[in-house]
């Protein structure tokens, strides 16, 4: 619990980092989307080819959770395509917004201590969906429903959007790594060594982005924007958990690290796309990540305090 902790007030410090370098105009928003573009074709995808270290047995019964993990991973971007479908640009913020779970950086250290080994497998098997998501597949979603938010000159059509998913680096890296440990094809050392050195920084120019993207100086309409996030984000959250606590046929662990995913952050890579994307919208996705991870620190630490409990009633 200490480590997670932990890692949650270093995030939260990057942030902090990231904020006061801006306010020292020591870099802007100009500059954090270059930046997301190193994040994006090299830091991330080595971050991800990092975690392939060979084989791992899996348990056929779990296969199941892929189904599921799409169609909660598609779900949730869909609810602020018909809230807001109206209003194209909001439409596209929402839907970037609402999708995708930190499940990495959040639910990993701190469910590591209490995880079986079936309770990892499920995690594994969750996060491959999500990565698709994170990585290009919400962005798509938001750009072939809501072809207006998109000040891109040019008709969206599916070639588009595949052309677009095509481009991300980072999903090939996690068709790699499937491959990889399907086959228990282990990477040489020789190229591990550049590649877990490039990938160690990510989490820190993600969270610097993020930082310097804040903007603590809100109008009324930016937090009145930010709270309808939160509340369409974690009431769909709680849905998702009750609905995974009361239906699906598996062991109360995986269960618990079900209903844990669900409640974990939104995704960093969140304002990141919305600084390429959506430039207008960059401080309050920002504001709307810094505010999930508070959340979500508070409520995972639960469930973890709470687990023994939990689990007697999954």
């Amino acid at each position: 619990m200490t480590e997670s902790l932990t890692n949650a007030a270093t995030v939260l410090l990057i942030f902090l980092i990231g904020y006061t370098f801006k306010k020292f105009n020591l870099c802007d928003i100009s500059f954090a989307r270059k930046l997301s573009y190193v994040i994006m074709y090299v830091t991330l995808p080595c971050a991800i080819l990092s975690g392939s270290q060979g084989g791992l047995e899996m348990e056929y019964s779990l296969f199941f959770i892929v189904p599921i993990a799409f169609v909660i991973s598609f779900c949730f971007p869909l609810i602020g395509y018909f809230l807001y479908k109206r209003d194209p640009k909001f439409c596209v913020y929402s839907m970037l917004n609402l999708g995708g779970f930190n499940i990495g950086n959040f639910i990993l250290p701190f469910m590591q201590s209490t995880l079986s080994t079936e309770g990892f497998l499920a995690l594994c098997l969750f996060d491959v969906v999500n990565a698709f998501f994170c990585f290009g597949g919400v962005y798509c979603m938001a750009l072939y429903f809501n072809q207006k938010g998109f000040d891109s000159g040019k008709p969206v059509n599916l070639k588009m959007v595949a052309l677009e998913l095509s481009k991300s680096v980072t999903s090939y890296c996690c068709i790699l790594c499937i491959v990889f440990s399907s086959l228990n094809i282990t990477i040489p050392s020789i190229i591990m060594h550049p590649v877990k050195v490039m990938g160690s920084s990510n989490t820190f120019i993600c969270m610097f982005v993020i930082g310097i993207a804040l903007n603590f100086n809100m109008t009324f309409n930016q937090i009145s924007r930010i709270i309808k996030m939160i509340f369409l984000r974690y009431s769909a959250a709680l849905v998702s958990a009750l609905l995974i606590a009361f239906l699906l046929p598996y062991s109360p662990m995986v269960k618990l690290i079900l209903i844990a995913i669900v409640f974990a952050p939104i995704t960093s890579l969140a304002p990141i796309t919305a600084i390429r994307s959506l430039p207008q919208f960059a401080e309050d996705s920002a504001n709307l990540n810094m505010m999930s991870v508070i959340i979500s620190v508070v409520l995972i630490t639960a469930i973890c305090a709470f687990s023994p409990a939990l689990m007697s009633i999954l």
